[in-house]
């Protein structure tokens, strides 16, 4: 019989530890979520920051890779032992019901670490992350200890590396509303993938089209090609800055210093631009920036 065991838990909890003594890695295949994200990491070019925006998607990809990882390892007939953190039930769920679809008979069983604060705070220390001794418990208690009902065979609390046997009772509607959370979460990303493939398209084709060129200082405007604005000497995106970030918008003839980047850079403070600070042809200007470059292909009235 084809078997998945999952030993999940936050960070610094004993998860390898324990797997190294309850399991004969010679005969089990061992896959560990960490090594995925860290090579979703470095497909898209991210070492030592990951932007906010891009985590989850990261995260979610490394989770794919996995899960096609253990689906094959199943159809090789091999015993799988994969270390997760899977603190959310839909997130087993989702798992859960791949691995049923394909390999029905397979035996699921999960073991979710509960170390001691003395025992945590040991293995946070070896690894020299005492100081995050507090956010790792809340993590730990953010955990959503698994049912029954998820599709397990069995599960089980270790306790300080003593390994008990807890079934809670059921809870019928607990995978019925992971997999409806499931579903909107699915439709969230792919209305997010489509309206970052329209930007995407729009800002290609700013490369080229004609659109409204305004200097921020002097008010004069045009409606030409960003190359016939870069010759003009303009400074506007997307030769010179970024659309939608904050950045000189001038023609060839007025001054950097006379710009609202000039001003927020030079002011002494923080560089955040604060509504209030502004004056109304600033605003004006701001507020164009903020939302280019949609805001550039039609004529202000």
């Amino acid at each position: 019989m084809a078997k998945v065991t999952f030993v999940i838990g936050a960070t610094a909890a004993g998860k390898t530890h324990f797997i190294n003594e309850t399991f004969d890695r010679s005969q089990v295949d061992c896959l560990n979520v960490y090594d995925y994200q860290q090579r979703v990491y470095a497909e898209r070019g991210y070492e030592n920051h990951i932007p906010f925006g891009d985590l989850f998607r990261c995260l979610m990809r490394a989770n794919i890779l996995l899960l096609e990882d253990i689906l094959s390892r199943l159809a090789s007939d091999r015993e799988v032992v994969v270390e997760q953190t899977f603190y959310k039930a839909k997130r087993r769920i989702a798992y859960i019901d791949e691995i049923r679809c394909r390999f029905p008979e397979t035996c699921i069983t999960v073991y979710v670490m509960c170390p001691s604060d003395a025992l945590w705070l040991s293995n946070l220390k070896n690894r020299d992350m005492e100081r995050d001794f507090q956010q790792v418990r809340a993590d730990r208690d953010g955990i959503e200890f698994p049912n029954v009902s998820e599709g397990f065979n069995a599960i089980y609390q270790v306790l300080d590396g003593r390994a008990e046997l807890r079934m809670d009772p059921p809870q019928p509607n607990l995978p019925i509303q992971a997999r409806v959370e499931l579903a909107e979460e699915a439709g969230r990303i792919r209305e997010e993938d489509e309206a970052r493939q329209k930007r995407q398209s729009l800002l290609d084709s700013m490369k080229e089209r004609r659109f409204w060129h305004y200097c921020e200082v002097c008010g004069k405007k045009e409606f030409i090609t960003a190359k016939e604005a870069f010759e003009s000497g303009w400074d506007y995106p997307p030769d010179i800055g970024y659309f939608g970030l904050l950045g000189p918008r001038t023609c060839g003839k007025c001054l950097l210093k006379d710009t609202l980047y000039w001003k927020i850079q030079t002011s002494g403070r923080i560089p955040i631009v604060c509504d209030g600070d502004l004056t109304p042809d600033e605003l004006v200007a701001w507020n164009r920036i903020k939302g280019e470059p949609g805001s550039l292909l039609y004529e202000e009235a």
